[in-house]
């Protein structure tokens, strides 16, 4: 899937790990750039159950339409999905804390 970014800031995190890391920490911010990398490399949500560490979940309720990779714990990455001209479009849209387990 192509990718894109909602903010200029989750860019420049993916970008720059340097910046992620002083945001979320050193193991949030490896697991944040091989998750977009991950998005990058899959041509639909749907691959992304194959990778079991990632605990792929689509979204329900009032954020339907959404997706989440884990990152950590309590840490999941959001993205939405829309069909592009040639391929699917994932959008990171945030980083979020979770308040529940898995």
């Amino acid at each position: 899937m192509y990718t894109q970014f909602r903010t200029r800031r989750l860019e420049q995190c993916y970008r720059e790990r340097r910046k992620a890391e002083a945001l979320w920490g050193k193991a949030v911010a490896r697991k944040y750039v091989e998750a977009v990398n991950l998005l990058k490399a899959v041509t639909h949500p749907s691959h992304l159950g194959a990778f079991p560490q990632f605990d792929y979940e689509p979204l329900t309720q009032d954020r339907k339409g959404e997706h989440s990779l884990a990152l950590a714990r309590r840490v999941r990455l959001i993205f939405t999905v829309r069909k592009g001209k040639d391929a699917l479009i994932a959008r990171i849209e945030e980083v979020s804390t979770t308040h529940y387990d898995h």
